[in-house]
């Protein structure tokens, strides 16, 4: 733990985690007890949370039901429910997770098999941009490597990710599941003076040598990456040390495990 404390000091936010059981891997499990443990543990400030089952499941509303009940049960859990714009019913469930007080809407389309320039993509970017909700997209949930032949997907092209985040306006936008060179060539299809003020990109999947995180910031990136465990998908150590370990400076340590997650969730507005 006392490699470790360097990340622990700064009471970071974990934007991306998942609850429940990944299917074809029996390890990959979490409760609520699990990631409150975790909080504890690495003294989280939150940790934006979606559940497995919605992945899944037959439709996306079971998942989202027993996300909010785990998120009731510790505040430091930040229900992100996954919505699929291709379901029937789906901008009822939207609604239902803006009623219930969600704080962010994840989209996982490889999974769930629908293009990102589906225009129920776009309706849904129309629905929650008074709310100012961050839009999650996760390219992928785990390394190709990993995948059970029976459960392959394949990882969202970086050209859409692209488009995204044109489409997405001044929204918070957070991307998951890229690595340092997928993120460098999504910036090469952006238009020049294309704002990504509102983007912020996860580490879990930037993991490799200490060395990765050192050269992001050498690059004068640190303040488009946050902190993203993936877990229990991911094993969130992994992250954790990288951010404990690398040869940085505190100042930009600091915006990879808060500074930069904080900014982006405090562009969420709420009605009433």
């Amino acid at each position: 733990m006392d490699l470790l404390k360097p990340f622990i000091d700064e009471h970071a936010i974990d934007v991306t985690a998942f609850i429940g059981s990944w299917p074809n891997r029996l390890q990959a499990s979490a409760e609520q007890k699990d990631l409150s443990r975790m909080a504890d543990r690495y003294q989280l400030k939150g940790v934006c949370i979606s559940h497995i089952a919605s992945v899944f499941g037959y439709d996306t509303r079971s998942g989202n039901e027993a996300l909010f009940k785990a998120c009731s049960q510790d505040n430091r859990l930040w229900p992100f429910a996954i919505i699929n714009p291709t379901d029937e019913g789906w901008l009822q469930e939207l609604q239902w997770a803006i009623d219930s007080g969600v704080r962010g809407i994840r989209l996982i389309p490889g999974y769930h098999q629908y293009k990102l320039d589906h225009p129920a993509v776009n309706r849904l970017i129309e629905i929650i941009e008074p709310y100012r909700l961050p839009l999650h997209v996760c390219a992928r949930l785990q390394d190709e490597r990993l995948q059970h032949h029976r459960f392959y997907t394949e990882a969202v092209p970086v050209h859409s990710l692209a488009s995204m985040i044109s489409a997405a306006g001044d929204n918070p936008l957070i991307i998951s599941g890229v690595n340092s060179n997928e993120k460098d060539e999504i910036s090469r299809y952006l238009h020049a003076d294309q704002s990504i003020d509102h983007v912020l990109y996860d580490l879990w999947h930037v993991n490799g040598p200490l060395a990765v995180i050192s050269q992001l910031c050498q690059k004068g990136q640190a303040s488009q990456y946050a902190f993203g465990s993936c877990t229990p998908i991911q094993t969130a150590e992994a992250t954790i040390l990288q951010l404990s370990a690398a040869n940085i400076s505190e100042s930009d340590r600091r915006l990879l495990c808060c500074g930069n997650a904080e900014r982006l969730l405090s562009m969420v507005r709420m009605s009433g």
